[in-house]
């Protein structure tokens, strides 16, 4: 008997054991698992440190980007001298472009009476069908409102939609009526690519120096051909697009004599804004942090920055 109870106490110290044993083990991994993750977003954050440097060019940076890998991966290990695979890889798109399309999430998120303005004009230039410019709209209103009711008559406008922002613009061909739309737009006499028109980045201004004649329009609420005078003189004497005489704020009357009304929806200069997205890795670890830097002043600025596990704005 004595042997038994000595023999069960053993197998329970034993099994105590075993059981500390794996969760140190378990809580050991997650400590490591925190401080690569920790890691990987100083590696991210290191990235848009490089994108801030005022000499580097948005073709640039993937060769900056390897250098810089190399440099951080010497150093870096775990326990007993082992290496930990450690760089990371930057994405910068200059973003000067993006203000001469419409900024759809800033449209439709504002004031709902003037985006279906804005949209039934832009759309209704492309020779649009009213019934199908109309029943777009209200699938877009609903793809972006918080709330599960439709717009207009149409009940499914409210079925397989986000119920929050387009995070891609590539998510507008998922729109209902979205489809019908491009392809009038693509088939009519002026043969629009209606997705490139629009952008979700932004501060929802529209670029009066680089918009296309159509987004001025349909923006402004101008009737069609009301912009012709403002796009032939807006490249200036040299009639070069984006050159020291352009002639934006000049022609500005040739637009509406009471400009003044709609100045605070419109950039006449353009800032100098990249997207740059840094992702970090550490061993399996991933961190990704997404930065507006304007490179304007010098040295550059970061305007805003959002990680991975952030809600996008």
């Amino acid at each position: 008997m004595a042997l038994i109870v000595v023999l069960w106490a053993v197998g329970l110290i034993s099994a105590a054991l075993f059981g500390l044993v794996a969760i140190l083990q378990r809580q050991i991994g997650q400590e490591v698992a925190a401080l690569q993750n920790a890691r990987a977003m100083l590696v991210a954050e290191s990235g848009i440190q490089m994108a801030l440097h005022s000499q580097l060019r948005p073709e640039d940076m993937a060769e900056a980007s390897k250098l810089l890998s190399v440099t951080l991966q010497k150093g870096w290990t775990m326990g007993e001298k082992i290496p930990v695979e450690v760089h990371f890889e930057i994405e910068a798109k200059d973003m000067s472009e993006d203000a001469a399309k419409i900024n759809i999430n800033a449209l439709l998120l504002g004031d709902k009476t003037l985006a279906r303005s804005v949209l039934q004009n832009l759309f209704a230039g492309w020779e649009i069908n009213l019934t199908t410019s109309s029943s777009l709209i209200d699938a877009l209103l609903d793809w972006v409102d918080p709330d599960g009711l439709s717009t207009g008559s149409n009940s499914g406008t409210e079925s397989s939609v986000r119920n929050g922002p387009f995070e891609k613009i590539e998510e507008l061909e998922k729109v209902g009526g979205w489809a019908e739309m491009a392809k009038e737009a693509k088939d009519g006499s002026k043969s629009v690519d209606a997705l490139s028109k629009f952008t979700v980045y932004g501060a929802g201004k529209l670029s009066l120096r680089s918009a296309e004649q159509d987004l001025i329009e349909a923006w402004l609420g101008l009737g069609a051909g009301a912009a012709t005078n403002f796009m032939r003189q807006r490249p200036g004497p040299d009639q070069i697009p984006g050159t020291a005489d352009d002639m934006v704020t000049q022609g500005l009357p040739l637009l509406d004599a009471n400009y003044d009304k709609w100045m605070d929806r419109v950039v006449v200069a353009e800032e100098d804004l990249w997207r740059v997205t840094s992702t970090g890795f550490v061993g399996k670890a991933k961190r990704k942090v997404v930065a507006l830097i304007s490179r304007t002043s010098n040295p550059p600025q970061v305007k805003a920055r959002w990680s991975e596990e952030d809600a996008n704005p």
